[in-house]
């Protein structure tokens, strides 16, 4: 089984020239994206996004919950899934929410999640989607004990694992992946220097991405991987060509019919 290979939109913004942003994803070689956070009066109607789209496959799509979380954002996520559903989109991701600096969330904070995020995962079961929740610095789930907290309230909820964020906790990315295996929809790569996200490779935190790939390889993963680049020095384009060129150097195909180049 071939790893699949997405980009996401993450650094054009969540109000950005559409059209302008799937042609540099496309220009750089990519042919699935995560659409990260537009509101769905930005995409408009499905036939308008598709067109943008120029044959880009709608790999995920990714949002983010306040704690508490509202009846109001539940409704705006069940919305947007229910579009995403209409472009065979697999994973739908989450994160949030903000975490307080002055001491760790409580009880009651870690059960409002859960419970909004299993509700979330119930809804997405009868459109196909998987709920992957993403955890993350900053924000109520960053450390394996509380991935532990969050998957022991939950059943139909599963992750999205990102590596860099692994890292940023000081734990290990392939550890995680191994230990969450069964619960791990998709994955989000980026890498991280000096206090800011760079293109993979540039990072001075000691992601192994040649070992996770391998691994995902040989686990014959079948979920996304999503390289994600939060923001640039030069250009998204840059960005994405740059990310692109990293992972056909390290033997892999973004073409989702060839998928390992080697």
């Amino acid at each position: 089984m071939a790893l699949r290979f997405a980009y996401s939109t993450i650094n054009w913004g969540t109000k950005c020239d559409l059209a302008a942003m799937f042609g540099e994803i496309r220009d750089a070689g990519w042919e699935a994206v995560e659409l990260f956070d537009h509101s769905l009066d930005w995409m408009g109607t499905p036939d308008n996004l598709r067109q943008l789209l120029g044959g880009l496959k709608v790999a995920t799509f990714f949002g983010g919950l306040e704690v508490p979380v509202s009846a109001e954002s539940l409704n705006i996520h069940k919305r947007r899934m229910e579009y995403a559903a209409l472009f065979d989109t697999e994973q739908y991701g989450l994160v949030g929410g903000g975490r307080l600096r002055m001491r760790p969330p409580n009880e009651a904070e870690y059960s409002n999640l859960a419970a909004a995020c299993e509700e979330l995962a119930e809804h997405g079961a009868g459109l196909g989607i998987e709920i992957g929740y993403h955890p993350h610095t900053a924000c109520t789930i960053e450390t394996e004990e509380e991935i532990d907290i969050l998957l022991a309230k939950t059943q139909k909820t599963q992750l999205c694992l990102d590596v860099s964020h692994i890292a940023l906790v000081d734990e290990d990315p392939v550890t995680q992946l191994a230990k969450y295996k069964a619960r791990t929809s998709y994955v989000h790569m980026k890498d991280w220097a000096k206090g800011k996200f760079v293109e993979l490779g540039e990072g001075s935190v000691g992601i192994d991405f040649p070992t996770i790939l391998a691994w995902l390889d040989e686990q014959q993963s079948s979920g996304w991987i999503v390289i994600e680049n939060s923001r640039s020095d030069i250009s998204p384009a840059h960005s994405a060509q740059f990310n692109a060129d990293y992972i056909r150097k390290l033997g892999y195909s973004l073409n989702l019919a060839e998928g390992v180049a080697r």
